[in-house]
């Protein structure tokens, strides 16, 4: 049977309609699958969908410039809802220490639980040594006026004190200490405490990053508190000067008032030893 050759045409038909059938897969792959957006750049669009799905106020970015014009650095501060967060470092373009900020500030506000706050107010109740200095870090980034700290002392019926602090218009009192540093730990303590409550992120964030610290610190068993216990030795034997045994003569001008004018040389010509003294005494009777 005699093979049947296309014509010119019947090929140039068949090859628009291969193109065109490609051209139309294509097509509708590329509709059905865009490229993905990488994870970087997504920061940013989280952030505002938060903002709208729980009524916050939309984020507002500032970019601050580091370094000279030839080497730019660039640094992010965002602000929700009145809170703050900052990038963790400067980047060498803009969208990324925004993208950045927006990734600091989701992870914290995405995150907040109740068992959160109450694992971070039991971790201050258990430990103020940095009570101070996560409520001064908080009122710079609230830009806040600086907490001011006043201590009172009850001496009835052992001798206690009582810290205060006044910040941002009010004024908190702690619990009782033995000494003024940890009363004004304690201070603090109670606007730490007072501020949680509200589920304040930028508090929390603060107080997270103390946590690492603190678990570091008690697990090497040393602590900013810890001091070593003073140790008291049998007292050395003063016979020569005429007192009784173990007991030493009193250190200082105080005891000698009239040592501030004479000086040692002075003080010590003419004087004779213990022993040769009474040797003296001895011989002047006899």
């Amino acid at each position: 049977m005699p093979s049947v050759v296309p014509t010119t045409s019947e090929m140039a038909a068949t090859t628009t309609a291969t193109t065109t059938a490609m051209e139309a897969t294509a097509t509708a792959t590329a509709a059905g699958s865009p490229p993905a957006i990488p994870e970087k750049y997504m920061h940013k669009n989280r952030l505002q969908e938060f903002c709208m799905q729980t009524h916050k106020e939309l984020p507002i970015y500032k970019v601050e410039l580091e370094g000279d014009c030839h080497h730019p650095k660039f640094r992010c501060t965002v602000e929700v809802d009145g809170q703050q967060f900052s990038s963790t470092g400067s980047f060498s373009r803009k969208k990324e220490a925004e993208q950045d900020a927006a990734r600091v500030a989701y992870e914290i506000l995405a995150t907040v639980g109740d068992d959160d706050v109450k694992e971070l107010a039991g971790m201050i109740d258990q430990d103020t040594m940095f009570c101070k200095s996560i409520l001064y870090e908080f009122a710079v980034k609230t830009k806040t006026i600086w907490p001011s700290y006043s201590v009172d002392c009850l001496k009835k019926p052992f001798t206690m004190f009582v810290g205060s602090v006044l910040y941002d218009g009010n004024i908190y009192t702690g619990e009782s200490a033995s000494n003024k540093k940890d009363a004004e730990q304690n201070a603090a303590r109670a606007v730490i405490k007072s501020i949680l409550a509200t589920d304040n992120s930028c508090m929390i964030g603060i107080i997270r990053s103390k946590k690492e610290l603190l678990t570091a610190i008690k697990s090497s068993g040393s602590t900013p508190t810890t001091f070593t216990p003073i140790k008291f030795t049998r007292a050395v034997a003063y016979a020569a000067y005429g007192r009784p045994d173990h007991v030493a003569p009193a250190v200082g001008t105080s005891a000698n008032p009239s040592a501030k004018t004479v000086t040692g040389s002075k003080k010590r010509k003419g004087r004779v030893g213990g022993a040769e003294a009474n040797e003296t005494m001895v011989a002047k009777e006899h």
